[in-house]
Parts: structure tokens; C-alpha cells; sequence
């Protein structure tokens, strides 16, 4: 099969996660496969994947690559990575030695222009993971009001002149001109300047796409889920490419790796908090300057792990 997507920090994600040789491991965004297959790689047959995507496409595409190895070895789901407890328990499983997740959009759902989540190809404005559930950018877009629009820009995309920007994007809308990419990038390039517009574009995009996909939601429920579902010494993984996620996860890690969380004014500890997880290097890894010249997009990513106490 023609490669369509380089995996990020494929080999670090793998090798600081997989601990236990007979252990049961969850990718919840396995996409091509490409994490996946390096786990079952070192995992033996006592253990097992539980692979998780919300794509149909890279779900046939990863059953299609693991099929070289025995299918008791693996399970693939269509779902949510924060859905997975429900898959464990299809499964009669209750915990697991390692969960890793990769939250970024995969090359292939950039580059096909009819799924819309790039400025750089026309096709009709959706952006939904899963076609199948939940409302379109187009939906979302015709049916919001400025203020929301703008808030969703400046909190999803941490982009500064969101309020023009969701002005003029409600302008087109209500000419009807709001039903594919092209009409997003024109109304979002009308409203900025010329010095700005590529970082622009890809804030505004990221943030319309976060909201349409509930990301942040999803990955907040998923933290808190992998808290109940790791065993001791089991591992959590986790790749981020944009700072509203990796914030979320390196706030995560620090408070549950915390044994108290009383008020610094506190003169004792009154909490009886107990840390929870221990963080695998602290600032995180990040791709190495061959990865990034091979794979651009690998850039931004960061890489946060941490093991269960």
C-alpha cells in the first residue's frame, strides 16, 4: 500500500510505553497503524492490541496493515479513544498496560479535499471525523451566532483578531456563502492581514475542527478514564501538536503526579491526596531534526508520557 501517512515519534511513543511483554495495550487514534504495528512487534502472543478510530477508511487501512499478524493478537473498534472503557468491557477486560493516543490529523484526512479539513484543497466544508454522527463545520457555521463564533476561535485557536474574523465569516454565511473551504479561507483572508494569513487560516480551521469533533471534551474524559483503566506500572502516552491540548495534558500529569494539592498557604496537609502517576521526563519528547526534515508536520508535536502508580 503507498504510504498516505508518516506516524510521529513512532518509535519514542512505543519504547516508553510498551513495559510488559505479555501486557494489554490500547492505541484509542490508531489511524494507519503505524504505532500499533511496532507494539505488536514487542509484545508477545500473550498479549494483546486494542485498536480505536473514529475514521471507517483508516480502520480498513489498519486491518489491512496488522494482517500480517494473528488476529486473537488484536481487536479493532470504530469509536472515540475517550470511549474506549466501553470496548474493555465488550472485551470482559478491566485494566490495561498501556494506553497511547496521537491527536493529530492524519495526512491523508488533510490532503483528501472532500473531507474539509484544509484550507488548501476546495470540497465541501464537513471536517467531522466521522461523517456518520455529530453537525458539519457547514452546520455549525450557518447556525452560530458571532459571539460564539468568536469565542470558539479565540479559545480553539488562540488566534487575536478572532472578533473581525468571526464577523465576516457570519457575513458570508448569511449570503449563503458558507459550504465549502474555499468559502471559509476567502472570508477569513478578507478579514486579515496579508502578513498573517497562513497561521491564520490554519487557527481558524483548527479551531472550527476542534469544536465540530469535541476534542477537547474528548480528551479531558479520556485522561480521566486512563486513571481508572492503567495498572500500576502501566503507561499513558500521549502526542499533542497544538498548546491548547498539550497544556491540558501537562496540567493533567502535574496535578495527579502531585501527593498533596492543598493551598500553598496550608500550614499541613489536609487533602490526603496521593499522587497517582510518576512523569517520564518532564518537559516531554519531541521529534528529532531528521524526523521533522522527512515529515514537516511532525513539528509541533510533543510527546507526554507518564506511568501509573
Amino acid at each position: 500500500m503507498q504510504e498516505i501517512h508518516k506516524t510521529v515519534l513512532r518509535e519514542e511513543a512505543v519504547n516508553n510505553l510498551v513495559m510488559n511483554k505479555e501486557g494489554i495495550y490500547i492505541d484509542g487514534t490508531i489511524g494507519f497503524a503505524g504505532h500499533a504495528e511496532l507494539i505488536l512487534k514487542k509484545i508477545n502472543k500473550k498479549g494483546k492490541l486494542i485498536g480505536i478510530d473514529l475514521d471507517s477508511y483508516a480502520l480498513k487501512c489498519s486491518k489491512n496493515n496488522l494482517s500480517k499478524f494473528p488476529e486473537k493478537s488484536y481487536s479493532l473498534y470504530k469509536g472515540n479513544f475517550s470511549q474506549f472503557p466501553s470496548f474493555l468491557k465488550k472485551l470482559g477486560i478491566t485494566k490495561v498496560d498501556g494506553l497511547v493516543v496521537d491527536l493529530g490529523i492524519s495526512s491523508y484526512q488533510i490532503d483528501s479535499g472532500h473531507r474539509g479539513f484544509s484550507y488548501m484543497n476546495d470540497g465541501e466544508l464537513d471536517m467531522r471525523f466521522d461523517k456518520s454522527k455529530g453537525i458539519s463545520a457547514k452546520e455549525l457555521l450557518n447556525d452560530i451566532d458571532e459571539y460564539e463564533l468568536g469565542k470558539i476561535i479565540k479559545d480553539f485557536g488562540e488566534e487575536k483578531a478572532y472578533r473581525i474574523i468571526a464577523k465576516n465569516i457570519i457575513k458570508y454565511s448569511k449570503k449563503g456563502n458558507m459550504n465549502t473551504t474555499y468559502q471559509l479561507k476567502d472570508a477569513i483572508v478578507n478579514a486579515t492581514s496579508p502578513k498573517y494569513i497562513n497561521k491564520t487560516l490554519s487557527r481558524v480551521f483548527q479551531s472550527i475542527r476542534i469544536k465540530v469533533n469535541n476534542e477537547i471534551e474528548n480528551l479531558n474524559l479520556f485522561l480521566q478514564h486512563s486513571l481508572r483503566y492503567l495498572k500500576s506500572g502501566g503507561r499513558l502516552a500521549v502526542i499533542t501538536f497544538h498548546s491548547i491540548e498539550d497544556s491540558i495534558v501537562k496540567h493533567f500529569f502535574k496535578k495527579n503526579a502531585t501527593n498533596c494539592i492543598c493551598p500553598h498557604t496550608f500550614p499541613v496537609c489536609i487533602c490526603d491526596e496521593k499522587a497517582k502517576l510518576k512523569i517520564i521526563k518532564s518537559k516531554g519528547i519531541l521529534p528529532s531534526k531528521n524526523e521533522i526534515r522527512l515529515n514537516p508536520r511532525a513539528r509541533s508535536a510533543r510527546l507526554r508520557i507518564a506511568e501509573c502508580l
